[in-house]
């Protein structure tokens, strides 16, 4: 799956960013990243793995990078390799799944290798999916 630009609103619902080890040199930021949770109105929910290269020096190779989601519905995907220049925040976004309003949801995790290292973050545990919330 290749890599698409992240523009987040409130169906969004994301875990805390993951530094990267393979990334951070004295004076350089190097690569975050996290996993997220989006659900649309009508019960669909598809997870993303979002990558942000808060270097501003270094393009970064992104070899490999996958989503685990709602497994037993098809909600995987492995990423394709990228590369993400400073500055830039992409996400990989695995099927939207249909799992009804009001589901609850597994929580997404995703994995992303650079430099031959490969390292998780997770997303929230649950989510219920609008219009649960009204």
């Amino acid at each position: 799956m290749g890599w698409k630009i992240v523009d987040t609103n409130s169906y969004w619902e994301c875990g805390d960013y993951v530094k990267h080890t393979r990334t951070f040199t004295p004076g350089d930021f190097g690569i975050n990243f996290k996993a997220c949770t989006v659900v649309n109105s009508v019960g669909g929910a598809q997870a993303v793995l979002v990558v942000q290269n808060a270097s501003g020096l270094n393009p970064w190779i992104l070899q490999k990078g996958r989503v685990v989601f709602e497994s037993q519905s098809e909600g995987d995907v492995w990423c394709a390799e990228s590369t993400l220049n400073p500055g830039f925040t992409r996400g990989c976004y695995a099927p939207t799944v249909q799992k009804g309003t009001c589901a609850t949801l597994d929580a997404p995790r995703v994995e992303l290798t650079i430099g031959g290292r490969t390292e998780v973050a997770y997303g929230d545990y649950y989510l219920m999916t609008p219009p649960c919330w009204d």
